[in-house]
């Protein structure tokens, strides 16, 4: 049995294996450190289209001649699907543009493929299933429903843009984000204000950006520092701030919102901008 990963020969002992699957399920676990995953698999030059234990588990091991498998880290994989994502959300912004009512059809029967994965992906933005519905039912027929659809369409491609932007420049993302870090600091002693004063409209829509801020700044450091015990207890604390002021914004609750700013993630941002100020000097050291 021959056996290739990402296209290298793998020196695989067997250790009891007796058929595809547990050969499957060891390689695996043996990636899982790597934080890499099996993506696609080709069986004595046959592509292997899903994932079937059963069938697999009758594949024994004298079958197999060639096994040639191909991972993708977990960075890897989201980059591949946030691309598909911008590529899908490009093609119906033309069409928009264009006013192509053809086109425009057909793209949206697939809308309900992209609703799901665009929700995971930006659920700092999208914070409910359901949330990132196309604006309007079917093809635009009025001037303000087409604007609405160009505007709804523009900012999902900015979104996703921006997220590939950490991937692929994290340290330029970093840097971009530390005086914005700095803004939001004193946005959160204002917004605390607007709650207060009854503002609730301007107050949560500064919500709103303050997520999505905060999300990225985990993100980035996340990505950066992912082994820094430092960036994994503040986003141990702010995980559970961030999660109830998410459920504070869905449920309108003015108050609740402005304790947990002041409260609980105000105090925090200095730790997150010192983390991001560090990372950039570690760079350049």
């Amino acid at each position: 049995m021959k056996i290739t990963l990402d296209g290298q020969p793998l020196n695989y002992t067997l250790e009891g294996e007796q058929n595809l699957y547990q050969v499957l399920a060891s390689i695996a676990q043996w990636l899982r450190p790597q934080k890499a995953e099996i993506t696609h698999l080709s069986l004595n030059g046959k592509p292997i289209d899903h994932w079937d234990q059963k069938e697999f588990e009758n594949i024994p091991i004298k079958e197999i001649d060639q096994l040639d498998i191909t991972t993708a880290t977990e960075t890897e994989q989201e980059f591949n699907e946030l691309e598909i994502l911008l590529h899908y959300f490009y093609v119906l912004k033309n069409a928009l543009e264009g006013k192509q009512h053809n086109s425009l059809m057909e793209i949206l029967k697939e809308y309900h493929h992209v609703q799901p994965p665009l929700e995971h992906y930006l659920r700092s933005v999208f914070m409910t299933e359901g949330s990132a519905r196309f604006p309007i039912q079917g093809v635009p027929t009025k001037e303000e429903e087409w604007k609405q659809a160009e505007q709804f369409v523009q900012r999902i491609v900015s979104l996703l843009e921006s997220r590939l932007y950490e991937i692929t420049h994290p340290y330029e993302a970093c840097e971009a984000l530390i005086p914005i870090l700095e803004q939001t600091k004193q946005e959160i002693e204002h917004t605390s204000v607007l709650l207060q004063t009854g503002r609730d409209r301007e107050a949560i829509r500064n919500v709103l950006s303050f997520i999505e801020i905060l999300s990225k700044s985990l993100r980035i450091l996340a990505r950066l520092r992912s082994s820094d015990i430092r960036v994994q207890e503040i986003h141990k604390t702010l995980s559970q701030p961030l999660k109830e002021l998410n459920e504070a914004f869905l449920h309108r609750d003015s108050v609740l919102i402005g304790d947990l700013l002041e409260y609980e993630i105000a105090p925090k941002l200095e730790e997150l901008r010192t983390l991001l100020s560090m990372t950039l000097t570690e760079r350049t050291s």
